[in-house]
């Protein structure tokens, strides 16, 4: 202890009387804090000057003059209110071309543009099908990359502030839409006679959405049925035409014919049963028109009905001859006239009275072509696209007080049909199919015949099921809607019946009316941010203190390496051990960084003002900090030299890097994320953070006792591993000095 106490006196003597050397370490103690601070107030406040950078604006918007003749102009708005805003040093050009030609020359770090249709598209996106307004946004990325990330967060900001005004102009629409419905109601007076009418239009929107679910269950089971039919007649029209080929090398013709023969009748029967859904589905839109109370839409359903009709017809003509078609034309003549006058029925809704005689010989023209037509299937369909081509809007207009009765006539019609189709229809084509096997002339070319009828069938049942599909998709959302607001109606009606005589008027206004501001307004920012600091901290220069301090500590020590020489004159110490040699030279390195460390912390707290809620404990890290950086550095110069020196730069760079100081680490490349723990650097920001904003539990210990740890590391690097490497270290001084350069 006595040889590294005399080293140390030694080496505090001789700077004393040298007057140079004095000055260098003073000038060595106050550069690190210098560095530092500097550092510290350049990031005092960086967005607080960001009124000096300049970035154009343009409204090229036309604006929008409502149905009350009130004119907007949200573009306008836009600049007036960039007119205030002092973040950036707004410049207000005449043109586009003008705006983007000063972000292309660097004259402007940005430029905000308003789309001409800007206002337009804003009041008219749910009306009609209009672009998102638009604002075009142009910066110039080359000129400054912390300028980009203003100007991203100016536009963003602008952005927030123009869809808060969007949305409050979007919602303010509808309840003023809402509101002119409650006002005619304030004005009649009439509450009890309102409360009636919101019951018989509960009642009746419960009627619809049970006439909806009926549907969409009977679409259910037609799909199910679809999709077994589908499979059958893949596996027949595959069979048809393999057994087609096989017979034409095989003796055993006719047990091939009977196989075929089985599975034919029960795919026409699977046809059979399509035109029974079909069927079902007419009498499904005929009672929608009976229980629907809009004249439009019962139209509409009685539309949907012969429609449907016709499709029956083609289903019907479809059956092939081979089943015995003879057998079953008393049925069809039967079943045919009902089918076409629930046709008529409709298309005649829409004719006038001295029109109904030309739509008579029209429809028994296309009945008379049916009946003669060696294409009797594409005859049906052109009279299906005849009935589509007749416009509801007529049908209202000149056949409404004739619906009721047409619907009456329609559903025994229905009836008829259906008692045929699952009576005589059903039997006469079992008779049909039973008598099949002996009306075969040649099989070979009845099984083709079988596979190409059934190949239509197949794209038949798949054309139906994709139509069923959207149909259902249409209609379980149209239940959604009417389940909503029939759930609404109920309980504006409970609300008001439960009202006194003197309220219900005024809770019926309440439960159908709002202040349209008021809600566009809530609607427009309905959330509200209450934002609490933890760890709250006064400005960004406070914030980048504990890295740009820590960095200053790690610069200090290693100034120090480079100007005092951590080997003692061996030759003035000749008793004196490695050991005694490596802390009689250290003893004034921690001296003098722990006089770095002590301006340093002054400076922060005394000059700089930073926000430190615990200065003893920032002094305390400080000296610990500055401990453990002079020991590691110059415990790296001692085992390996001017390359201890070298790595010891190298280290603080990696930890500029990957310290977490300024990014957080989470955001670093994978290789930083691995190694940033076995460095000192994140110990020390911690535990200067720590001091800065406030303490947690023991994390001010556990960073120090962590800085202990990297001391003990840096005393085994100086004492033990140098031992190996002092003969290469010895070896490259000499080289070295033989440069005369190094």
């Amino acid at each position: 202890m006595k040889t590294v106490k005399k080293i140390f006196v030694d080496d505090v003597v001789g700077l004393v009387k040298n007057y140079f050397a004095l000055v260098i370490v003073i000038g060595i103690c106050f550069l690190p804090a210098l560095y530092a601070w500097f550092n510290i107030y350049s990031n005092w406040d960086p967005y607080g000057n960001t009124g000096a950078l300049k970035f154009a604006a343009v409204s090229l918007d036309k604006g929008f003059t409502d149905e009350d003749g009130e004119y907007h102009n949200q573009g306008d708005t836009i600049i007036e209110n960039l007119h205030e805003n002092t973040a950036v040093n707004w410049q207000f050009v005449d043109s586009a071309e003008e705006a983007t030609a000063g972000v292309y020359s660097g004259e402007y770090y940005a430029a905000v543009v308003v789309d001409e249709d800007f206002t337009y598209d804003m009041y008219n996106v749910l009306t009609e099908e209009v672009d998102r307004p638009t604002l075009h946004f142009y910066e110039n990325q080359k000129k400054n990359p912390v300028a980009t990330k203003i100007s991203d967060t100016v536009v963003q900001t602008l952005q927030n502030n123009i869809n808060v005004a969007f949305t409050e102009v979007v919602v303010s629409e509808v309840f003023s839409n809402a509101s002119e419905f409650s006002d005619e109601v304030q004005a009649q007076g009439g509450v009890e006679k309102v409360t009636k009418k919101l019951k018989t239009l509960s009642n009746d929107l419960t009627r619809y959405q049970n006439a909806l679910t009926t549907i969409i269950e009977n679409d259910a089971k037609l799909q199910a049925s679809l999709a077994v039919a589908k499979q059958d007649a893949t596996n027949i029209e595959n069979q048809a035409k393999v057994s087609a080929n096989a017979i034409k090398d095989t003796q055993n013709v006719s047990n091939q014919v009977n196989v075929t023969v089985n599975s034919y009748s029960s795919d026409v029967n699977d046809v059979f049963n399509i035109i029974n859904s079909k069927v079902n589905n007419m009498s499904s839109y005929i009672d929608t028109a009976a229980v629907e109370s809009n004249v439009a839409k019962k139209a509409e359903a009685l539309k949907n009905a012969a429609i449907t009709a016709t499709q029956i017809e083609q289903l019907i003509y479809s059956l092939p001859k081979t089943i015995g078609q003879e057998k079953i034309d008393d049925v069809k003549n039967n079943v045919l006239p009902l089918l076409r006058e629930i046709q008529r029925l409709y298309y005649l809704l829409g004719k006038d009275t001295t029109e109904i005689n030309q739509a008579i010989a029209e429809l028994d023209s296309i009945d008379e072509k049916i009946a003669s037509s060696e294409d009797k299937v594409k005859t049906a369909k052109e009279k299906e696209e005849k009935l589509k081509a007749v416009d509801v809007n007529t049908v209202v207009a000149k056949g409404a007080d004739k619906i009721d009765a047409q619907i009456a006539q329609a559903k025994k019609n229905a009836v008829g049909v259906e008692n045929i189709i699952t009576g005589d229809l059903k039997n006469k084509i079992n008779s049909g199919l039973n008598s099949l096997s002996g009306m075969l002339g040649n099989t070979n070319l009845l099984l083709n015949n079988v596979g190409e009828t059934f190949g239509n069938l197949v794209v038949m049942f798949s054309a139906i099921d994709n139509s069923v599909d959207c149909a259902n998709t249409s209609l379980q959302k149209t239940k959604e809607a009417i389940v909503y607001v029939n759930g609404r109606l109920i309980d504006v009606v409970n609300d008001v019946e439960k009202a006194s005589e003197s309220e219900k008027l005024k809770v019926l206004v309440n439960a159908l009316s709002g202040d349209p501001e008021v809600y566009g307004k809530f609607f427009s920012t309905p959330v509200e941010v209450v934002t609490e600091a933890v760890y709250p901290i006064e400005n960004y220069g406070s914030a980048v203190a504990p890295f740009y301090s820590t960095l200053a500590f790690w610069v200090g020590a290693l100034i120090l390496t480079a100007i005092i020489k951590v080997h003692p004159n061996k030759a003035q110490y000749p008793d004196a051990s490695q050991r005694q040699l490596f802390f009689g030279r250290y003893a004034l390195y921690w001296i003098l960084g722990q006089l770095q460390s002590i301006i340093i912390v002054s400076g922060d707290i005394l000059l700089l003002h930073v926000q430190c809620l615990h200065p003893g404990l920032f002094f305390l890290a400080g000296s610990f900090i500055a401990t453990t950086f002079t020991i590691l550095i110059y415990s790296l110069v001692v085992t390996w030299g001017d390359a201890g020196k070298a790595l010891a730069v190298v280290l603080v760079v990696i930890q500029i890097a990957g310290s977490s100081g300024t990014y957080p680490i989470e955001l670093l490349p994978d290789f930083f994320k691995k190694v940033y723990i076995f460095f000192p650097f994140p110990y020390a920001i911690n535990a200067i953070r720590e001091c800065l904003c406030g303490l947690y539990k023991l994390d001010y210990l556990k960073y120090i006792g962590t800085l202990v740890v990297f001391m003990a590391v840096s005393i085994v690097i100086g004492l033990l591993i140098k031992i190996p490497f002092e003969p290469i270290n010895h070896y490259m001084e000499e080289r070295m000095e033989d440069t005369e350069m190094m």
